[in-house]
């Protein structure tokens, strides 16, 4: 069988499935380090046992619903190429747009953090965009720490790395920041009917699920401002569509003076949270 016979039996099986036949193309180019233009030009020829094998087996991890990304061990974001596994969530799209509403905020220098990090992402692309900038990455997971070191360590980037929960860790080590950034665990468990089964399987609940109905990480985060922020530091969480408003009326019961604003994607949801922190008058 050549490369193009089997990826369009791969692509009926998907269909067959109710799985989108890109995700075969994606299983295809990933696991065996092709592009379209190999396609073309060697997808005529017969599979090697060894490909037929690997790809045999990534296709069956695909039809049982695990996400391809998890299959290949590979995830883009903004432009780049990271390390995924299921110690991880899978960055989606709309994060992309969270990252480059901070970038535009982010300070010319000094030391900003990434809060809940996973696998590294954002706190790498802002490393990467902005080379100036002293960044630090935490989360709770160990695991996924060290996926996020290896990101890292192939990106050549430099990221200190703190393990505990939300702005613990930085409290503890008396860590002023210039900027905070966060894509926190924010859907409810009340929200789980209404989740895909792939996601709901196969990516950790711990980075996606928060009590109080998602919110209870960005209280967390909020109560703890004052211990860790400098004057004038941009603040940007992602949050979920429906929580702009209800996020802003907790972060003004906190802190009356600060004026905290939605911003919507390129699809018009509100998705990113926004406030440039200020101490209160009484603190000055």
């Amino acid at each position: 069988m050549s490369y193009k016979q089997w990826l369009l039996q791969a692509k009926k099986s998907a269909v067959a499935s109710g799985i989108e036949t890109s995700s075969v193309e994606w299983l295809l180019f990933d696991l065996l380090g092709w592009t379209r233009v190999t396609l073309l030009c060697d997808g005529d020829e017969q599979m090697s046992e060894s490909d037929t094998q690997c790809l045999n087996e990534g296709l069956t991890r695909l039809l049982a619903g695990e996400p391809v990304q998890y299959i290949t061990e590979q995830a883009t974001f903004y432009g780049r190429t990271y390390h995924v596994d299921s110690r991880v969530l899978i960055p989606r799209p709309e994060t992309e747009e969270v990252v480059a509403a901070f970038i535009e905020k982010c300070p010319k220098s000094g030391r900003i953090a990434d809060i809940g990090t996973g696998s590294g992402i954002i706190a790498l692309t802002v490393k990467q965009e902005c080379p100036h900038i002293e960044v630090w990455a935490s989360d709770i997971s160990s695991d996924a720490l060290v996926v996020a070191r290896q990101n890292a360590e192939h990106h050549h980037a430099t990221i200190h790395m703190l393990e505990g929960s939300v702005l613990s860790p930085f409290i503890e080590n008396n860590i002023r920041l210039d900027g905070l950034i966060s894509n926190p665990p924010y859907i409810g468990e009340e929200e789980m009917p209404q989740m895909g089964a792939n996601v709901l399987t196969h990516e950790p609940h711990l980075a996606l699920f928060a009590d109080d109905k998602g919110y209870a990480i960005y209280a967390q985060l909020l109560r703890d401002l004052p211990k860790v922020m400098s004057e004038g530091a941009p603040i940007v969480f992602e949050i979920g569509y429906q929580q702009g408003n209800a996020l802003c009326e907790m972060a003004r019961s906190y802190y009356p003076h600060l004026q905290p604003e939605v911003m919507s994607d390129i699809n018009g949801n509100p998705r990113i949270f926004y406030m440039t922190w200020h101490a209160s008058p009484e603190e000055k």
